[in-house]
């Protein structure tokens, strides 16, 4: 499954998303506490829980993460927490952090450049020579 590619729109969403879910369940909370409605409002948290869940994971890709997240709201006390907020923060750092660290130059691409280069080399090249093919050659993205 390919994570879709981050935008500052989509960041910014899933961060409203986050935050409005999260406080929204406040006032359920309290709701069942009370006992009156605590299975109506149970049953509202845990569907609340459901649809971020699926809205997070459309807008910044599925996350293992989302899944506890998830699970630990149907702990009572934990809806108090902020975990959707937490869980969509932790999940942009991570992707964010993946994005940056692909390689610059694939070796599948300058991989053939070098092995043509090699059985060239019987013929005397100096490998400055080699160096500077090898970079006027190498495509670029």
């Amino acid at each position: 499954m390919k994570t879709p590619k981050l935008t500052k729109q989509k960041i910014a969403l899933a961060f409203a998303v986050a935050v409005i879910a999260d406080a929204i369940q406040f006032p359920i909370t309290a709701a069942t506490a009370t006992g009156v409605l605590a299975v109506p409002a149970e049953g509202a948290d845990f569907a609340l829980d459901c649809v971020v869940m699926v809205i997070t994971s459309a807008l910044l890709g599925f996350h293992w993460l989302f899944l506890p997240s998830l699970v630990f709201k149907i702990i009572p006390g934990f809806d108090l927490l902020p975990t959707w907020t937490g869980c969509v923060a932790y999940v942009v750092w991570r992707r964010r952090k993946n994005e940056t660290a692909q390689p610059i130059v694939d070796v599948v691409e300058v991989l053939p450049l070098l092995l043509r280069d090699v059985q060239t080399t019987q013929e005397s090249r100096s490998p400055e020579k080699m160096l500077s093919d090898v970079q006027s050659q190498t495509p670029e993205k």
